[in-house]
């Protein structure tokens, strides 16, 4: 795998992780409602995906570069 195709896969699945965490996690389009967790957990499970979307993201852009 060469490095051009590692950052369009890093940044794609870091952009859709990103989609995934604002519909589920903050309702940006009122699509899911409730997702099935709450409280703290709620947090950390889109605390996470944001930093993981934010890495994925971030690495497919240095990659580029």
């Amino acid at each position: 795998m060469d490095r051009s195709s590692k950052s369009q896969l890093l940044v794609s699945g870091g952009s859709l992780l990103l989609v995934f965490q604002l519909i589920v996690f903050q309702g940006a389009f009122n699509i899911v409602e409730n997702p099935g967790v709450s409280g703290r957990l709620r947090g950390v499970l889109s605390g996470g995906l944001l930093l993981i979307a934010t890495i994925c993201v971030g690495s497919g852009a240095y990659l580029r570069s």
